[in-house]
């Protein structure tokens, strides 16, 4: 029996073959003139084609296909998120070192809001820190097109009508994945080491991420819960990596 996954697809979900069967498009892509809609649009059906290739090896489950695809996905982008992650985890171990003695230099200019803030700058830059790692906010910016395609490659009725575990319709939220994907988030979040552990702070971080992750899944796809699971689990892993680090 076919199912139809996306726009101009079905899938097969019975027990036999499970082919793919691409139909014509009726959806108008307006081109820019240097063409970026068009690669952007490239890159998103690439995406799918990649889970629906995965799901036919799969005996026709997307959401099995999604959950691999997410995963291989995390873990090519594991060498440049552990580098980001040490070099972070090193620049707040810097900061937490030089903090008495900032302290004592924004203690001294208290009266004066204007002098605290040029003596604070003054601070940081003779000693090379800078209080947000330039470096850092590169790096996250270079995984932002990914999950946003992935985003939008599992949008717009994918996984319509399918069944996946206890979950009736993939391309429709579902609570209790919803929660369970949640705690898994704050889970992998609280297994990455941190300079100078601050319980108070811990649990506001711990608290808001769970909050705002419970917030976004609740309006999207089960599909896109599944997708951010798997690479919450990677998350895990890249945690326990740096924690084993932290001990040698």
């Amino acid at each position: 029996m076919l199912h139809e996954v996306a726009d101009g697809y079905t899938l097969a979900s019975s027990t036999q073959h499970s082919p793919l069967q691409a139909a014509p498009s009726t959806q108008q892509v307006h081109l820019t003139p240097s063409g970026s809609t068009m690669f952007w649009s490239d890159i998103i059906d690439l995406l799918r084609a990649l889970i629906f290739s995965v799901a036919h090896v799969c005996n026709g489950s997307v959401g099995v296909a999604v959950i691999l695809v997410s995963f291989t996905i995390r873990v090519a982008l594991l060498p440049l998120t552990l580098r980001l992650a040490r070099r972070a985890l090193r620049h707040q171990q810097r900061l937490a070192e030089l903090k008495p003695e900032l302290e004592r230099v924004q203690r001294r200019y208290a009266a004066d809001p204007a002098a605290m803030m040029r003596e604070t700058a003054r601070f940081y830059r003779v000693r090379g820190i800078r209080p947000l790692d330039p470096a850092g906010l590169l790096g996250g910016l270079a995984q932002a097109p990914v999950f946003t395609a992935l985003f939008a490659a599992l949008k717009n009725g994918l996984g319509s009508g399918i069944r996946f575990l206890w979950i009736s319709d993939t391309a429709l939220p579902n609570l209790l994945l919803t929660l369970i994907v949640g705690s898994l988030t704050v889970t992998s979040i609280a297994a990455s080491p941190a300079a100078a552990p601050d319980r108070t702070a811990q649990i506001l971080t711990l608290a808001m991420m769970g909050g705002l992750t419970i917030w976004f899944l609740s309006s999207t796809s089960a599909l896109f819960a599944l997708s951010t699971g798997a690479g919450s689990v990677v998350g895990l892993f890249q945690g326990w990596l740096l924690r084993r680090e932290q001990k040698a």
